[in-house]
């Protein structure tokens, strides 16, 4: 009987020492909540003018409730403006700048830009990751000499270990995407 008791303390023991041993997993490429998406524009001729800062707020993610706030990007006709992204979880206090974490993993996320046809703007150089592929957290627009209205979609894709030169928009996972409202006026 003692055999038996020992035997099952035994198996007690190393029963709860491998469970309390057991790491759980932490993915470091987990998706963020992204709930804001702000795009800070400055004329590159104008030096120290003021930026033009346009803005997606939705503050419980995906889902749920409408945005709180969806801007227009309204840009002046035949210009050139340097673009920043800048990514945010406000659904916690303060705020997570999420750009950090993207910047980050730079090697494995890409924003895209994509106007709608009709060559409302032309948007280039993005900065790039440490292999020099594309990043997108800055980029160069330069509007059309005519005035005119249309979209612009910003994608945000997540690609652990699989980001390559001159990869198409469906490549890897959508963190966010969002069709702005393009007035050049």
């Amino acid at each position: 009987m003692k055999k038996i008791y020992r035997v099952f303390a035994l198996f007690m023991v190393l029963a709860v020492g491998f469970s309390s041993c057991k790491k759980s997993k932490i993915d470091p490429n987990e998706v963020e909540l992204i709930t804001t998406v702000r795009l800070k524009f400055s004329n590159i001729a104008a030096g120290s003018a003021v930026p033009l800062i346009y803005e997606f707020k939705d503050l419980d993610g995906d889902g749920g409730a409408a945005p709180v706030k969806f801007d227009s990007i309204i840009l002046q006709k035949n210009i050139a403006y340097s673009c920043e992204v800048s990514v945010l979880n406000e659904s916690v206090s303060p705020a997570d700048d999420v750009t950090k974490e993207i910047v980050a993993e730079a090697d494995d996320h890409q924003f895209y830009f994509t106007p709608s046809p009709g060559s409302l703007v032309s948007i280039s150089q993005l900065n790039t990751d440490s292999k020099q592929l594309p990043l997108g957290t800055t980029s160069f627009w330069s509007t059309t000499l005519n005035p005119s209205r249309g979209m612009v979609n910003v994608t945000l894709k997540h690609k652990p270990g699989i980001k390559a030169a001159n990869d198409p928009i469906t490549k890897g996972e959508t963190d966010i995407s969002i069709d702005f409202k393009l007035i050049i006026q």
